[in-house]
C-alpha cells in the first residue's frame, strides 16, 4: 500500500512540475500568485518525502504526517484566490471576500476543527477528526464562493473554474475517504490514506493542468445573469457602485 501511494506520489510529482513550468511559461503563475505559492509548497512537500525515503526510511510516516497536516492548513491559499479572482475587478470588495474568506475560516478551525482535536483521547480518531473537519470547512467556503458567483453572474472562465473544479474535486474525496475511516475506524483510515490522498490530489491536479494550460482571462459581465434573470450590466453596476461605498468607508 505504501509503495503504491508512493507511486501515485510520483504522478503528483510531474503533474506539479508540469504545472509550474507551464506556469512560468505562459505568465499564469504571476496572475494566481497565491495558488502557485501553494502548488510549490506541494512540490517541494515531494521532493522532501523522497529524501526522506532514500535514505531515512524509518522517519517517513513521522516527516509525512508533519507535512500533511501543514499543507491541510496551507490549502486554504487556494480558497483565498479564488475568492480574489471572482471580484478582482472590484479592488475593495475583493479585499472585503478574501477578509471574510480568512475569518470564517479561522472561526471554523476554532469551534468546530479545534474541539475535534482537543475533545479525543485517541490521536488516530483525533487526526482524523481533524482532517475530515477541515475538508467540511473547505466544501462549506467553496459552496459560498460558488453561490455568490452565481447569485451576481460572474462568469468565472476557465483558469478560475478550473481552479474551482479541480479543488472541488480533491475536497469532495477526502470527504468521503474521511467520513468512511471516522465510520468504520482508524484500521481503514490507516489503510486507505497512504494512496487515496495522492489519488485524491492527482485528479484534481490534472484538472488544474488542463485548464491553466493558457491564460484565459475571465469574462466580463455582458450576458444575462440566468440565477438572478436580470441584465448583468446592471449587477456589475451595483457591484462597482458597491465598491466604491466600501472604498470610502475603508478610506476612513
Amino acid at each position: 500500500m505504501h509503495n503504491l501511494g508512493i507511486g501515485l506520489g510520483f504522478c503528483v510529482f510531474v503533474l506539479e512540475g508540469l504545472l509550474i513550468l507551464r506556469g512560468r511559461g505562459s505568465k499564469v503563475l504571476r496572475v494566481f500568485p497565491l495558488f502557485y505559492s501553494y502548488i510549490i509548497f506541494c512540490f517541494c512537500w515531494i521532493v522532501s518525502m523522497y529524501l526522506v525515503h532514500w535514505f531515512e526510511p524509518q522517519a517517513y510516516p513521522s516527516a509525512y504526517w508533519i507535512c500533511y497536516l501543514v499543507s491541510i492548513l496551507a490549502e486554504f491559499m487556494v480558497l483565498v484566490e479564488i475568492s480574489d479572482q471572482i471580484f478582482r475587478p472590484f479592488p475593495a470588495i475583493r479585499n472585503l471576500g478574501r477578509a471574510l474568506t480568512v475569518l470564517v475560516s479561522a472561526a471554523l478551525g476554532l469551534f468546530y476543527v479545534l474541539p475535534t482535536i482537543l475533545g479525543s483521547t485517541r490521536r488516530s480518531l483525533a487526526v482524523s477528526g481533524f482532517v475530515l473537519r477541515t475538508f467540511v470547512t473547505k466544501a462549506i467556503i467553496l459552496a459560498v464562493l460558488f453561490y455568490v458567483s452565481r447569485h451576481y453572474g460572474c462568469q468565472l472562465g476557465r483558469n478560475v473554474g478550473g481552479i474551482m473544479l479541480g479543488f472541488s474535486i480533491y475536497v469532495a474525496m477526502n470527504v468521503a475517504m474521511m467520513g468512511s475511516a471516522q465510520a468504520f475506524g482508524s484500521m481503514l483510515f490507516a489503510r486507505i490514506i497512504w494512496f487515496m490522498e495522492p489519488l485524491a490530489f492527482a485528479l484534481c491536479l490534472l484538472v488544474w493542468t488542463i485548464s491553466l494550460w493558457e491564460i484565459s482571462p475571465m469574462p466580463d459581465m455582458q450576458t444575462v445573469s440566468a440565477a438572478m434573470r436580470r441584465d448583468s450590466g446592471v449587477v456589475a453596476l451595483e457591484l462597482t457602485r458597491f465598491n466604491s461605498e466600501l472604498s470610502k468607508i475603508l478610506h476612513k
